[in-house]
């Protein structure tokens, strides 16, 4: 009879010595799906912004730049994330080398973010994801 306690106190302390990894193996897998959500949602944004640019930057100079952003923006507020505009950059390159947005040049949209882990008391952070998005401006 005595030895039946000592069996059960014992599964006891090894539950208790195993619980903390096992938590640990849980959070990270739930960190590491939110920080490939996150990753998604940047990089349909930043498509969606150089989509616009690609088809609207002739159409109209002067605000394609401010539409794109504001496009990259909306696509990221659908998926429930927020992008400011300072971490979207978008980028023109012709094929002299120039930074116009003419026809037949390439533009990029550059998308910023800082990932914040649950457990980042152990692996630190914020971390930085950078994702961008090229098309060619027909």
């Amino acid at each position: 009879m005595r030895n039946k306690k000592w069996i059960s106190g014992q599964g006891l302390v090894e539950f208790a010595l195993i619980l903390p990894i096992l938590l640990l193996l849980v959070v990270g897998a739930l960190d590491f799906g939110r920080a490939f959500y996150m990753k998604v949602v940047m990089e349909n944004s930043a498509r969606e912004g150089a989509y616009f640019m690609a088809y609207h930057a002739t159409d109209d100079p002067a605000n394609a730049i401010a539409n794109a952003k504001e496009a990259t923006q909306i696509e990221a507020e659908n998926s429930g994330f927020t992008i400011p505009l300072e971490n979207i950059t978008i980028d023109c390159i012709d094929s002299l080398g120039g930074t116009d947005c003419d026809s037949e040049s390439t533009v990029t949209v550059t998308v910023e973010s800082e990932f914040q882990l649950v457990v980042s008391a152990l692996f630190g952070g914020p971390f930085e994801l950078v994702n961008d998005a090229r098309m060619l401006i027909p």
